[in-house]
């Protein structure tokens, strides 16, 4: 293939990894039509990177041989719907059988400003690699199921580790959403950045200011990625130690932040002990953000850009007091399993002491306690009704206020006062 020249064989080998996903219709008639018109095409990126971490292939994006004139030419032939997304970079987006691939020329940068470029095609695999962000992103798959590692980067792919292609300076120039996909791949593989190269944290540090010249819609997009793993301590450290989270986050309260990541993981134990994952989402971005801008309810809407739902749901946990888990069975009772759990949180990274990120045994046990309350106070149920008072004589909105009256008091009891004890205060 003219495409590989200069790429040494001992980077081309067999897939070690599924890639029956090349076979789906759409996409294997889409590979097979490029094949019959002479075309070179490698699947890169997302997939690759999904298919060996044994993720659900979602996105196929391509990489090929001839510039996107030529492209739209010889895909005028098909019955594929073609979208010009983004052609003034080589890229175009086509649509066969309802599934959707975003395919961009082999190509080069010759100037870039920010999120712009000027660029030039190219036929060579080699210089297209060259220009990518990161090295587990500059690994191709060929139809047939080869993989192409022109810039011998398959290690890093193994690895999780998350490294720069070449300069970091000169990527991050390239693309100021870098620095944040940068953060994102960090928090996804913590484990294999806990000891990152300074040298790229020195580059992201003195670029840092650049992460405002984003869109709020693509800053929120990589920070609520970054804000919805498992684990985002590791990742929180370097935004901190490189400066971007006060760049984002001039007042965050991160110590309360990092109670909640503590409490998060001391709540992961109870439910996996008590085979109760899968009932609640323990890492809510939202409330991660909520622990970050604390009551500042303005100060993040010039930066990011959340959705009805997303912002109701900050507000949701910005108009509650501290200390709820003092009434633990009382917000399982009110608010539901999850918005009980959430709460809980909240209130105890809020307004709980701890030595350093330690907490004392009697806040655990705190946890553990409130965390029971609030499961059975969901699944409680009142024992009476309207129709159960209007029966002793009692109605409009007299009967309202001494069902409200009996409804606290069984609260109050921790649902402990049955119907008959409840009909007995009348």
């Amino acid at each position: 293939m003219k495409s590989l020249k200069y790429i040494s064989e001992q980077n081309i080998f067999s897939a070690p990894f599924d890639v029956t996903w090349l076979r789906k219709p759409a996409l294997s008639k889409l590979l097979n039509f490029f094949h019959s018109q002479g075309v070179e095409v490698f699947a890169v990126g997302g997939c690759i990177r999904d298919s060996f971490w044994k993720k659900k292939v979602k996105e196929i994006d391509l990489a090929i041989n001839v510039d996107p004139i030529r492209l739209k030419g010889i895909l005028s032939r098909t019955n594929c719907k073609v979208l010009d997304i983004g052609i003034e970079y080589g890229t175009i987006a086509v649509i066969l059988e309802g599934e959707k691939f975003e395919i961009t020329s082999f190509r080069k940068d010759i100037e870039t400003f920010g999120r712009k470029a000027r660029i030039q095609y190219t036929d060579s695999l080699l210089e297209d690699a060259k220009r990518r962000d990161f090295t587990f992103n500059s690994i191709y798959l060929s139809p047939n199921g080869i993989v192409v590692d022109p810039l011998e980067n398959f290690q890093d792919l193994k690895s999780g580790e998350v490294k720069f292609v070449g300069d970091p300076s000169i990527r991050i120039n390239e693309d100021y959403l870098r620095i944040l996909r940068y953060f994102r791949f960090v928090g996804k593989f913590p484990a294999a950045n806990k000891n990152p190269d300074q040298k790229v944290l020195q580059a992201i540090s003195k670029k840092k200011t650049y992460v405002l010249r984003l869109s709020r819609e693509r800053t929120w997009s990589e920070l609520k990625l970054i804000l919805s793993f498992k684990s985002i301590s590791t990742v929180i450290e370097l935004m901190q130690q490189t400066g971007v989270l006060s760049v984002l986050f001039p007042d965050a309260r991160l110590h309360n932040l990092k109670k909640m990541l503590k409490l998060e993981k001391l709540l992961w134990k109870i439910v996996t002990e008590k085979k109760q994952s899968g009932l609640v989402n323990t890492f809510d971005p939202i409330r991660r953000l909520a622990l970050l801008l604390g009551n500042a309810k303005y100060s993040y809407q010039g930066l990011i850009s959340l959705e009805k739902q997303e912002k109701n749901r900050l507000k949701f946990f910005q108009s509650r007091p501290g200390q709820l888990y003092e009434l633990a069975h009382q917000v399982g009772y009110q608010y539901g399993f999850q918005d009980g759990i959430d709460l809980l949180l909240w209130s105890m990274a809020n307004s709980l002491e701890c030595n350093g990120l330690r907490f004392e045994k009697e806040n655990i046990n705190k946890l553990k306690t409130s965390y029971e309350e609030i499961f059975l106070g969901s699944l409680a149920k009142f024992p009476l009704n309207g129709y159960d008072l209007s029966l002793l004589g009692y109605e409009g909105k007299n009967l309202g206020l001494k069902l409200k009256e009996l409804e606290l008091d069984w609260v109050n009891s921790k649902f402990s006062l049955h119907r008959s004890q409840l009909l007995q205060k009348l």
